[in-house]
């Protein structure tokens, strides 16, 4: 791009007195700059250019109505933003007349913000860049954007501008990054394939227990992001057990003491199967799932609040569906059995804030396991895991009795 076509642009901002420093007012129409942009060059006598051509598909074109851009100086402070950016960014963003960073400083870490500032002025990478950017509040779930800067350069190839164009890709983010772990979790389940879906239900429990949390402001570090996140985290709580030995995992009856202590290295595998997962919290459940609030857990005996929330929260839902489940070693237990087996365990195995929680919202906890319990028709599981719930003297699950 010329300075001959950043120049008309600037002599149509000046028009609708939008030059002299003074910065684009949010509602003004794209339509009408592009307008006074043709009018520019038929008084003016300016040759359609191929720079002007584009300068217009920049602007407003009208088989791009939604086109999120921004129209930088070479200050890379912002002079134009069109409505669709303000549509994207309404919930993220109060207002962009201002430098560039000022709005979106905070959307890279250190690293990645040095490399957008040597890529937009280094003849070597054209003066542009294209990355991710992530926009968070407190209040919103992150979105993440393909971010692309491109130049106006004048004759001598000095940069007097950018176009900087975004798009919306957080649906293919989560969506890819679910499938990853989604298929992990299914791997998982051909190794142990007598949960039915235990694991689902899990992520329901505890995405309902984060929404109540969240809505009641019962801990600051709850976001729209760890709702979502728990929902989709919790279901991989066992995903450590494509580690364990089939023998073991598919051993009838009960296991060794020895047995035990290799299936609780379940919480390990499953850190180190998920530690390339972006979230933390991936990697806090699966490993301190069987943590227990008095310090007699597994693996590491943390106690109290060493053990990460979403852990505790994930302990509940766990323990509530295992209970519900009909074993050889243990009886289907009732909604109303399981409330008094988790209110009992507060203070010991529960975090008791959280078992107060559980209490308030019991049944929507039974709701989730009357719509997706299981068929009846599923094998029965021959094997004892009591164990796998307990502390190494306690144990959690009765047997059935003889």
């Amino acid at each position: 791009m010329t300075m001959q076509g950043l120049g008309m642009l600037g002599k149509a901002m000046q028009k609708r007195n939008m030059g002299n420093n003074t910065h684009v007012p949010l509602n003004d129409s794209v339509n009408s700059i592009e307008k006074e942009l043709e009018e520019l060059n038929e008084t003016e006598e300016i040759p359609t250019s191929k720079e002007f051509v584009f300068l217009k598909n920049i602007i407003g074109n009208s088989n791009n109505p939604n086109l999120p851009i921004l129209v930088l100086d070479s200050d890379l402070t912002i002079i134009h933003t069109t409505p669709a950016v303000i549509r994207l960014f309404s919930q993220y963003y109060d207002s962009f007349s201002k430098p560039f960073f000022n709005v979106f400083g905070k959307c890279l870490e250190q690293a990645e913000l040095r490399e957008l500032l040597t890529g937009i002025k280094s003849h070597d990478s054209g003066f542009s860049w294209t990355g991710t950017l992530k926009h968070k509040t407190p209040s919103t779930t992150t979105l993440y954007t393909t971010t692309t800067f491109i130049p106006f350069l004048e004759e001598d190839e000095k940069v007097s501008g950018y176009v900087v164009y975004f798009s919306d890709i957080t649906r293919d983010h989560n969506n890819q990054l679910r499938a990853t772990f989604q298929g992990i979790m299914e791997a998982a389940k051909l190794k142990d394939n007598e949960t039915g879906l235990h694991n689902e239900r899990v992520g329901y429990y505890s995405k309902k227990m984060a929404e109540y949390l969240y809505n009641n402001k019962l801990y600051s570090q709850l976001d729209p992001d760890f709702i979502e996140n728990i929902a989709a985290l919790a279901a991989l709580h066992d995903v450590g057990k494509i580690g364990t030995p089939d023998y073991i995992l598919q051993k009838p009856g009960k296991l060794s003491e020895l047995e035990w202590e290799i299936m609780r290295e379940h919480t390990i595998n499953g850190t180190f199967i998920l530690s390339s997962h972006p979230v933390p919290m991936a990697k806090e459940i699966a490993l301190s799932h069987h943590e227990w609030w008095n310090g007699s857990g597994y693996p590491f005996m943390l106690e109290g609040t060493m053990i990460p929330l979403s852990a505790r929260i994930v302990t509940i839902a766990d323990v509530y569906d295992a209970l519900r489940m009909k074993r050889t070693y243990k009886k289907e237990f009732s909604h109303d059995e399981t409330v008094a087996h988790i209110s009992a365990g507060a203070g010991t195995q529960f975090d008791p804030a959280l078992v107060k929680v559980f209490l308030t919202i019991q049944h929507d906890f039974n709701e989730i396991w009357n719509l997706l319990r299981d068929s009846d028709d599923i094998e029965e599981d021959m094997r004892d895991r009591s164990m796998e719930f307990s502390a190494k003297e306690e144990t959690l699950i009765t047997p059935v009795q003889e």
